[in-house]
């Protein structure tokens, strides 16, 4: 595994109506994956979920879970906030959100 500071970092800007459920993204092992909010979700509460396995688990394509926020300034601010996947494991995944 790379050291952070060498660590590839991809970013998914998600917006609201955005319909990228037919876009295939190619990503390498070893990026991380980072979801964030565009400016159509600022102020929601937003879950993100992906069916990439957890580490140790085995892949399911039915089986979804939410990720977690990320808050790197300590505030729970949206206008920084992530969640994100460190890719490990080759494949195809999918993920989706949604808004309250």
């Amino acid at each position: 595994m790379l050291p952070q500071h060498l660590k590839q970092i991809r970013v998914l800007m998600l917006n609201d109506k955005q319909n990228l459920e037919r876009t295939l993204f190619r990503l390498e092992q070893g990026f991380e994956l980072q979801f964030r909010l565009g400016p159509s979700l600022q102020g929601k509460k937003v879950m993100v979920h992906t069916n990439y396995p957890l580490e140790g688990q085995l892949f399911d394509r039915n089986n979804f879970r939410v990720l977690p926020w990320t808050y790197p300034t300590g505030k729970e601010e949206d206008s920084d906030k992530f969640c994100s996947l460190d890719l490990k494991l080759a494949g195809s995944y999918q993920y989706y959100f949604g808004y309250v």
